[in-house]
């Protein structure tokens, strides 16, 4: 009897390893694991010339693609921009990203949600009134 626990149990703890282990990735490898594809661009400002602002980078960003390398540098592609978007990017801890464009200045986001099919970060920005206010990315894997 105390046998067959012993193995019961054996069974099912390396089952329960395999199931844990098996679901769940490291940041760096679910951000490089493919190229996603712009979802969505929002705000949570009241401030119109905001708000348009992020209309307007959401539309430049429809049907643009995103692809972080395994060497920390990333492409941002997008059938309305002339060149693409290209820079380095880092974490800190899982779940903040650093995106570091040539040529401007890098920024810090939250990533609010990071699986095999969605990335989502958070950036938080100062406006004119020194009002804090939030722009969510999301970009999306089939």
């Amino acid at each position: 009897m105390k046998t067959r626990n012993f193995v019961s149990g054996l069974v099912l703890s390396v089952f329960l390893l395999i199931t844990f282990t098996g679901c769940e990735k490291d940041p760096v490898t679910l951000l490089t694991g493919d190229v996603w594809t712009f979802e969505n661009l929002t705000t949570d400002t009241d401030d119109e010339t905001i708000r348009s602002l992020v209309a307007l980078g959401k539309a430049l960003l429809t049907d643009a693609t995103l692809e972080f390398q395994e060497d920390k540098t990333y492409i941002i592609t997008s059938p309305l921009m002339q060149d693409p978007t290209t820079g380095t990017w880092s974490l800190i801890g899982e779940d903040q990203l650093i995106l570091d464009p040539d040529d401007e200045l890098s920024s810090t986001a939250n990533i609010e949600t990071l699986t095999k099919k969605e990335l989502s970060y958070l950036e938080t920005y100062i406006d004119m009134d020194q009002n804090p206010y939030s722009v969510t990315t999301t970009w999306i894997r089939e």
